[in-house]
């Protein structure tokens, strides 16, 4: 199924240092230290499972057999699972790989002195056909989202695009009906098909009723709203037992910035100890453990898992879980909020004319608090006039803010009049009224709306999803006249001005000082000084 094109499979053509064809097939193989890592935990949890004579292993998408072969040497070193005798599948859909795969674990049973039988499928592991179970399920799937890219189809021609797009969408759809659950919510331009979401998926089927899953994921998966039906199906049918979390500087798999988790499960959903969340740098030094919490505490968290910041994350969402949400506000009444995006920038300089009738603001020109890059051009009138949005001030903030970044919501206020690009979310009240826009922006600019923002993605995508689902202080008009005055004064630039609309926002959360501490320790990039500033006493009383 997933041979999709005989010129896309030869082709060597290279985007962002790695080809197509390995994108779609996985061949980013894992890394030795966090296999070894990923074994010890599954045989942890299988011996407290109970013993068993005979153990039958998976790896449904084998690579080069190195996930099994490490599971095998940490066996080999227990007195128990070395006497058992051991059953495994190797599947892949690479022929060669799988081939060499169940040579290398055939020899290496043999020298570990391990009982061993190995069988392989060289195939598609995705296809439907019936299932055996296993005891132990160990994989590092494909992580691709099935969608065509441009910049990836250059080298092919206009027949041999329309062709690969068409059976591209085949696939997709053929995997979204096999496994529902791992279907994609809110997907722009209806592509949601994650090869990594259908991997989980058909790795927890192939557990038996005690068996354990041992897998590595992109940390995405956990936060994120397309695989919250995913997640919801996981955590209630299935324990989570660890996770193991590490950062892109990280740089776990050659040319692959991305966080990555590596999960261990059990099929024994009568058990309902807290998971442990276990938190890594760069070096891979474990600077954290905390527990994560039953499945009632991941159920009133939406099922998310914010693991970049282990247990700071929960105890934050629980002090803020009783407030409203932005989205709250939302409404078609003069008081309510609306959130939406306006110009799209595609071939936008055909949307664009002379002039400054109704400037033309995109996300680089912004910057937080502030405009960088003054409008030049003006959207043509026949557009602009589409937009009701535009007669009125406007919270706005970029679209795009990487991982990395020392703050990610990048924001403004712009006045009526101007039209904003795509580049931007814009939030506005549809009286127009400026000081209530003013605090609205003071909020979306604040640590602790960021925080929670930060705790749901893991991409550069700002998802406007994401900041409509999270937590506001309740306001009152006292309180939106209070943040809206001092949110104007950040025009100034004034340092001091900026700590005191910080602390504000936190005290209108309900946050006292050590809370704001706490979760001032997750924005790694904010230095000792500028938190002590943020921290000072005198600030917070006077807050």
């Amino acid at each position: 199924m997933l041979d999709i094109l005989p010129s896309f499979a030869s082709s060597d053509a290279v985007y962002n240092g790695k080809t197509l064809a390995e994108r779609i097939a996985g061949r980013f193989y894992t890394p030795d230290n966090l296999a070894a890592d990923l074994t010890e935990q599954m045989i942890r949890a299988f011996k407290m499972s109970g013993a068993r004579q005979a153990i039958d292993l998976i790896d449904p998408f084998c690579g080069d057999g190195r996930l099994v072969a490490a599971l095998l040497v940490r066996a080999a070193d227990d007195s128990l699972l070395a006497c058992s005798r051991w059953r495994i599948a190797l599947w892949d859909q690479d022929k060669r790989a799988v081939t060499d795969a169940k040579q290398h674990i055939t020899d290496l049973a043999k020298s570990l002195g391990l009982p061993a039988s190995v069988e392989m499928h060289a195939g598609d592991s995705f296809a439907d056909r019936p299932r055996e179970q296993f005891d132990l399920v160990i994989t590092n799937p494909p992580w691709e989202l099935l969608k065509p890219d441009h910049r990836e189809l250059a080298h092919l021609s206009l027949a041999e695009r329309g062709q690969y797009k068409l059976r591209l969408r085949q696939i997709s759809d053929e995997l979204d009906k096999r496994f529902p659950d791992a279907r994609g919510e809110n997907a722009w331009g209806g592509w949601a098909t994650n090869l990594a979401r259908c991997g989980w998926d058909l790795s927890m089927r192939l557990l038996k009723p005690r068996g354990i899953l041992g897998i590595v994921l992109p940390s995405t998966l956990f936060a994120d709203q397309s695989s919250e039906r995913l997640r919801r199906c996981a955590f209630t049918n299935y324990r989570l037992i660890d996770m193991a979390a590490y950062p892109p500087e990280a740089r776990l798999f050659d040319r692959v910035d991305q966080p990555v988790v590596s999960v261990t499960m059990s099929a024994n959903r009568q058990d309902d100890r807290p998971a442990l969340l276990r938190v890594f740098d760069a070096a891979l030094c474990q600077k954290s453990s905390s527990k994560i919490g039953d499945r009632e505490t991941l159920a009133e968290r939406g099922h998310s898992i914010s693991v970049g910041f282990g247990a700071t994350a929960g105890e934050i969402l629980d002090l803020l879980k009783p407030l409203p949400k932005l989205a709250d506000l939302e409404g078609r009444d003069g008081a309510h909020l609306w959130l939406g995006r306006e110009l799209d920038e595609t071939r936008v300089s055909e949307k664009l004319t002379s002039g400054t009738d109704f400037p033309f603001i995109k996300g680089r020109m912004v910057n937080r608090h502030t405009i960088v890059e003054t409008p030049t051009r003006s959207v043509r009138r026949e557009l602009a006039c589409r937009f009701d949005s535009i007669a009125r001030p406007r919270a706005v903030w970029r679209d795009v803010s990487r991982a990395s970044q020392r703050r990610r919501m990048i924001g403004t206020v712009i006045p009526p009049g101007w039209v904003a690009g795509n580049s931007l979310h814009v939030g506005c009240y549809r009286d127009g009224d400026l000081r209530r826009t003013y605090a609205l922006h003071g909020i979306l600019s604040s640590f602790v709306l960021e925080f929670q923002v930060r705790c749901r993605l893991a991409t550069g995508h700002m998802s406007l999803g994401i900041v409509r689902d999270t937590h506001i202080p309740a306001l009152d008009r006292r309180l939106e006249e209070r943040l809206g005055d001092e949110a104007m004064r950040l025009a100034t630039g004034a340092r001091i001005e900026a700590d005191r609309m910080e602390v504000l926002v936190a005290r209108a959360y309900g946050l006292e000082r050590d809370s704001f501490a706490l979760l001032l320790d997750s924005f790694e990039k904010v230095t000792d000084d500028e938190k002590a500033l943020l921290l000072d006493k005198r600030l917070w009383m006077k807050a």
